[in-house]
């Protein structure tokens, strides 16, 4: 019998994280600003259930982001993200949506696209994981743009995080440290 590994592709802002505090100092690309607004931004409600679920499942996830890679690092170490690989600002000469940092991701985590479930606030997410034959899943919950996110056709369209592991075929796993 062939066991398919899962993997997941997400984006970092708005995806997983409420960074729309930082947004007009990233876009003038004050970092040293950025930085300091990190410990107000906000996990989404009900990612920390489903970022432990794919963690215990062994799903290999990949963050990909139009940032630069300190910052990402940054986020991802304030909110205790467990990722594998971080595709980066810097890591691709074509970013999204051209399906350069998706192709990549593909490769370090040799992984056929089949099995892998890319995850994005934004029409871009979803054109490049589109572009790159991987399964578009466009998340609500972040977006400023909904009607470009919806209008880009998204293989799957979801309203809140929980709704990952609905569509991944997961359980909740509860860490025993947030066990009631």
């Amino acid at each position: 019998m062939l066991i398919v590994k899962k993997s997941i592709i997400f984006d970092l802002d708005q995806t997983l994280v409420d960074s729309s505090l930082a947004e007009t100092e990233r876009k003038n690309r004050n970092w040293s600003a950025v930085y300091s607004l990190i410990p107000s931004f906000k996990l989404y409600e009900g990612m920390r259930v489903v970022l432990d679920t794919i963690n215990h499942n062994d799903i290999e996830i990949c963050v990909i982001t139009t940032s630069p890679g300190k910052y990402a690092q940054m986020v991802l170490r304030h909110f205790n993200i467990p990722y594998k690989h971080l595709i980066d600002y810097f890591a691709v000469k074509n970013r999204k949506p051209h399906p350069e940092s998706f192709i990549k991701a593909m490769s370090l985590m040799e992984c056929d696209c089949d099995a892998i479930y890319s995850f994005g606030d934004r029409a871009i997410d979803i054109e490049a994981s589109k572009a790159s034959g991987i399964k578009s899943v466009g998340c609500k919950w972040g977006s400023d743009e909904l009607n470009l996110l919806i209008n880009s056709k998204p293989d799957f369209l979801i309203d809140q995080p929980i709704e990952i592991l609905t569509l991944l075929g997961l359980e909740p796993y509860y860490k025993p440290e947030y066990a009631f």
